[in-house]
């Protein structure tokens, strides 16, 4: 006898009974959804009105899987926020370190993480809004995040162009100040316009280290490209 298909199953679920997959497959597959449907969930609802049955609804598996993975709600959103984390820093260090010198490098990790948030606005919404409605543990953790947004924009000792140095308190201001704008934007629906924040952003992250000359160049130079690359090609 041919087996049933199953009509409910999403393509995204694993088979109904014997499949024979490695449990270590299943088990991974079911996390990756409930962590997927965690984000989905949370930028839909918001963290506070989220519900363990919003997330099984989208990630298609029982409650008892759900809590084979997490013990509750929020140990689901910190595992689904640290990925999230992980994807941004990847991003944002990896493009800060093909930079050829210390404002380049500013430019280009500062432009890889408002495209990033551009590019995924589910993610967006989780890093920069939900993720201070989720608890201490979760504020401890985006602490710790922007801590390392924040040492990248220490510029190193000799570099030609830092003519002077911020106090910690500073750089924790200039971060902080940029996470406001795009906190903003993200909470009025304008995720999309993060990328063209680039060269304001980048003057007034550069500004208290290379003084206003250096720092209105590369607004120049960064609102010069983006013109640029607006141009259709012919």
């Amino acid at each position: 006898m041919e087996p049933r298909p199953s009509h409910n199953r999403a393509p995204h679920q694993l088979p109904a009974g014997r499949h024979g997959l490695p449990r270590a497959f299943v088990v991974s597959n079911q996390r990756e959804r409930i962590l997927d449907a965690v984000l989905q969930a949370a930028s839909q609802s918001g963290y506070a009105a989220m519900r363990i049955e919003d997330v099984i609804a989208i990630a298609g598996v029982s409650r008892r899987t759900f809590y084979d993975h997490f013990a509750n709600k929020e140990e689901a959103f910190l595992a689904a926020y640290e990925l999230v984390l992980e994807q941004l820093l990847s991003g944002v260090t990896s493009a800060f370190a093909s930079g050829e010198s210390w404002t380049s490098r500013v430019r280009r990790g500062l432009a890889a993480f408002l495209n990033l948030l551009a590019s995924e606005p589910v993610l967006a919404q989780v890093c920069v809004v939900e993720a201070l409605a989720a608890g201490p543990r979760a504020l401890a953790r985006r602490t710790a995040a922007m801590e390392e947004f924040q040492a990248l924009l220490q510029p190193p000792k000799g570099d030609a162009l830092a003519t002077s140095t911020a106090p910690p308190v500073a750089v924790e201001a200039i971060v902080g100040g940029i996470y406001e704008v795009i906190y903003s934007r993200v909470t009025s629906q304008r995720t999309e316009e993060l990328p063209s924040l680039l060269p304001s952003l980048l003057h007034s992250a550069l500004l208290p280290f290379v003084g206003a000359e250096v720092a209105e160049a590369e607004y120049e130079r960064t609102m010069r490209t983006a013109a640029e690359r607006a141009i259709p090609a012919p």
